[in-house]
């Protein structure tokens, strides 16, 4: 996985200071993709008057830190991270593809989200996102200046921002989501099936996309208009 953390120049990942058995997971996950000595933790202070805000403004925080510190791409993490045993070198080098040589103009690369809509790209492992969730994310330095320019509105970060972002990309199979955890946030204990619903999401959005772009490929050797499918107008991209 190093050929793509070399490519990030800022590692952060957001705790809580009375959660010190939130962090310890986390470095747990760290150690285990051979990251942990890179990962600078952001200790917080809990918001106890409104949980949202806090999260939101400790984005913003990291955010804050890696523009000061100059950096190019800023990977953010939230301690109850858990990477998926599919997360390989092949992955890790095709993400740092897209960081280092993209054409795309981006904002946010999603590592693990909650897909709502998708769009294919050229790069069969790259797709183009509105999504939500925080755990796992890179900003390009756009999308850090953005992030701390927004004002609180009574919604988390990953409405404020990252759902609605259309600079938005996404690592394809996600590599990491959120373990079972309770949530601060949101006052709740996450059921052992978490998880299930966001990775069904992803892959029938993907497998939509695919089969709309079949279908454009089809219709264009047939000389019919681009992206036209006769008996429903689809298109590649993917919102089911």
């Amino acid at each position: 996985m190093d050929v793509f953390w070399r490519t990030i120049d800022v590692i952060q990942c957001i705790t809580l200071r009375t959660r010190p058995e939130r962090r310890a997971l986390a470095e747990l996950q760290f150690a285990s993709v051979g990251l942990l000595d890179r990962v600078k933790f952001l200790e917080r202070e809990p918001d106890v008057e409104d949980g949202k805000r806090g999260c939101f403004h400790s984005h913003q925080a990291a955010a804050a830190h890696a523009l000061q510190q100059s950096a190019r791409y800023a990977l953010i993490f939230e301690d109850d991270v858990q990477f998926l045993p599919h997360f390989t070198g092949h992955a890790a080098s095709r993400a740092a593809h897209f960081i280092e040589h993209t054409m795309e103009e981006w904002e946010i690369f999603f590592l693990g989200h909650f897909a709502r809509k998708m769009e294919l790209t050229s790069q069969p492992d790259i797709v183009r996102v509105r999504a939500m969730d925080g755990h796992a994310y890179v900003l390009s330095r756009e999308g850090m200046q953005k992030l701390c320019s927004l004002e609180y509105r009574g919604d988390q970060v990953d409405v404020h921002f990252h759902y609605e972002s259309t600079q938005a990309f996404a690592l394809y199979p996600m590599i990491a989501v959120q373990a079972a955890l309770y949530s601060d946030t949101e006052e709740m204990q996450r059921e052992a099936d978490w998880n299930d619903d966001k990775l069904k999401r992803e892959q029938d959005l993907y497998q939509a996309c695919v089969r709309r772009s079949a279908v454009e490929a089809a219709m264009r050797q047939l000389g019919l208009p681009n992206g036209l499918d006769p008996g429903s107008l689809q298109t590649k991209r993917s919102d089911v």
